[in-house]
Parts: structure tokens; C-alpha cells; sequence
């Protein structure tokens, strides 16, 4: 436990999670062991024309404007003097370190995007940073050599266990085939390794988690109409756990990834996940709680997939360990404990 047991939090929101989903779930469970005080950012661009009229009569133009809410946020912080002040999406908001050529220890960030996402101005502001959380352990060095050697933390993205969950295991055939989000992901794969999939099997439909503002990417267009494939976007909580849950199993081609959010809820349901060997895959699960196929490997995934629709005993069984790895390591009551002890850590060090 901190010495001092308040934390300030910056929390982001994205618009397409509900109340169930992604890290911003994080203030709720460390509010159970520190005071925690929350500044969210506001939606709009009217705080960003304030932050960038400050930034210019600071005479600070090029450091990248900063927002009301990040005003906020300094503000509070020499007010309220917390133990630690934690932004919860560092990869967006590293303009909050602009008063400091080396900010403070106590304010932490969590860094959740991969190195290969990050061009030479976003690597500038992380070199401002001193302490960080990672969501997967392969970029640790990279990260390290901005932030300092000992200064970066590696934590798991928790989930919430028992809002997903897994349901009835009754699949009737045609089986559904669920695959969720954009960013990241190796859509040309995903386009291949469905239309073979289709050619050859007969017993299965598709369900696409897709923004409606993404569908027109190339690989896409062709399932658009495709009698076999069902579009979702926008859903309730609900709506989102049952797709999970109706899903005989997680279709996930990807081409990078840090944590991720459709991998952890899949974990959580019950959900086998087919996905590529990348980022911070093995960090939850991949190759060992389930199988991973190398990028590109259309052969092999599409082998993966046909597995598992001819053996239902090896998805059930998959899903069951997927089901206690999110228990034992992604529960967010865990999660919390462990970022507490990150910050002691990096507060004492």
C-alpha cells in the first residue's frame, strides 16, 4: 500500500466502449484500496482551442496544445498533492509532460500501443517520461531506453470477469465465427482466410465488429451484403457479451498488437482465439493457454479454424482454459492490486 493512499487518475473514455470495457475500468477497482480522484477529458474541440490558446500565450506553440482537462489535471495535482498521478492512455497524452524536460517520478503513464506505432515526435515526448506502466512485456527495452533503465512496469489489461463470462455451450449449426475491431488488425488476411473458409465450409456464418466508419477498407468491401456475414456495431453492453457468447469461436488476423481488449473479453467468455503470433499476444494466453500461427500463415489459420469446427471437445476445452486464465491472471480486483504495487515500486526505486 502507498504511504500515501490517494491517487490522481486521467482517464480517456473511448466513444465505441461501453461500461464494461477497456482500461478506463481501472479507477473503479483502485477506488477499493486508494482515495482516487478522476479527471476525465471532455469531448469537443472547444478544450482543445483553450489549451492551444494557453500553449501560445506560454509561448509554447510547437509543444503540441494541451487541453482544459490536461489543465485540469496539473492543477489538481499541485493542489491536492496525490501519492501518484496515473494517465491511464499515455500514448495520446505525453503533451502533459511539456512543463518538464523529466517529469516527476510520481506521474505515471501506461503505454499501450507497440513500438512500431510510435514515430520520432510521440518517441521525443516519451523521452520526457520517468515512470511507466506496459500492457505486454516484448517492447520493455525500447520503452526502457526512453524512460530509464528500471523505470517501466509491465502489468496485464484486465477484464471483467463477471460481466463476460461464458454462456450456454449449445451451438447449432450454422456455427458463428466472430470478428471484432480494425486497429491493428491484418484485414487482407482476414478477407483470404475467409473467403477460403467459405468456399469449403458450408456450416458456418460470420459476425463482424466493425465501425460503421471502417467498412469500406478494401479487404473489406467484399463481405459488405454477403448473406453469410452479419455487421455489428454501436451495441449495448448486453448486446456486446452475447455476441461473445453465441461465438463458436474468435476469428483475430492481426499485425501488431500491445494489449488487447477483444482477445481479454474472448479469455474471459470462454472464447478460443484464433489469432497471429504478434505483439503482446503471448502476454494472454497465446501458445500456451491457446495456439498462434505465425502472420500471413493462411494455411494455418484456416487449418486452426477447421480444427476446431471438427472437434468440439478440443473448443470446449480451449475455451475452459482461456475461462480460467482470465480468472486467475486479467480479473480486474487483481489487476488493481498489481498496479498498486507497480506504483510503490516505481515511487520507492
Amino acid at each position: 500500500m502507498l504511504r500515501m493512499s490517494a491517487a490522481l487518475l486521467a482517464r480517456d473514455t473511448i466513444p465505441w466502449f461501453g461500461n464494461h470495457t477497456g482500461y478506463e475500468q481501472l479507477p473503479g477497482y483502485l477506488a477499493r484500496h486508494l482515495k482516487c480522484s478522476i479527471v476525465s477529458r471532455r469531448p469537443g474541440m472547444a478544450p482543445r482551442y483553450i489549451g492551444s490558446v494557453i500553449d501560445t500565450l506560454l509561448r509554447r506553440p510547437r509543444a503540441g496544445s494541451v487541453t482544459t482537462s490536461d489543465i485540469e489535471l496539473l492543477f489538481k495535482r499541485g493542489t491536492l498533492r496525490p501519492a501518484v498521478t496515473h494517465i491511464l492512455y499515455g500514448d495520446q497524452r505525453l503533451r502533459l509532460l511539456n512543463p518538464w524536460r523529466k517529469a516527476p517520478r510520481d506521474i505515471v503513464a501506461t503505454l499501450h500501443l507497440p513500438q512500431s506505432t510510435w514515430n520520432n515526435d510521440a518517441r521525443a515526448r516519451l523521452n520526457r517520461l520517468s515512470s511507466a506502466i506496459v500492457l505486454y512485456q516484448r517492447d520493455i527495452d525500447f520503452f526502457q531506453g526512453a524512460v530509464g533503465r528500471g523505470r517501466v512496469r509491465f502489468n496485464r489489461h484486465g477484464v471483467d470477469t463477471d460481466f463476460f463470462s461464458p454462456g450456454a455451450r449449445n451451438f447449432n449449426k450454422p456455427r458463428r465465427i466472430l470478428y471484432n475491431g480494425i486497429y491493428l488488425r491484418n484485414l487482407p488476411m482476414l478477407g483470404r482466410v475467409i473467403m477460403r473458409l467459405m468456399q469449403t465450409r458450408r456450416d458456418i456464418v460470420f459476425d463482424f465488429l466493425v465501425p460503421k466508419h471502417a467498412r469500406s477498407e478494401v479487404a473489406l468491401r467484399p463481405f459488405i451484403g454477403h448473406p453469410a456475414v452479419t455487421w455489428h456495431a454501436e451495441l449495448t453492453d448486453e448486446a456486446l457479451r452475447d455476441l461473445y457468447r453465441q461465438a463458436y469461436l474468435l476469428l483475430l488476423p492481426m499485425d501488431e498488437s500491445g494489449a488487447n481488449t477483444a482477445v481479454v473479453e474472448a479469455l474471459s467468455s470462454g472464447l478460443p482465439i484464433v489469432t497471429t503470433d504478434v505483439g503482446g499476444i503471448r502476454d494472454y494466453g497465446g501458445g500456451s493457454v491457446f495456439p498462434v500461427l505465425a502472420n500471413n500463415d493462411d494455411d494455418g489459420m484456416v487449418a486452426a479454424v477447421i480444427r476446431y469446427l471438427d472437434d468440439s471437445s478440443l473448443r470446449d476445452d480451449v475455451g475452459r482454459r482461456g475461462r480460467q486464465f482470465a480468472e486467475d491472471q486479467l480479473a480486474w480486483p487483481l489487476i488493481a492490486e498489481q498496479h498498486i504495487e507497480a506504483y510503490r515500486q516505481l515511487l520507492q526505486t
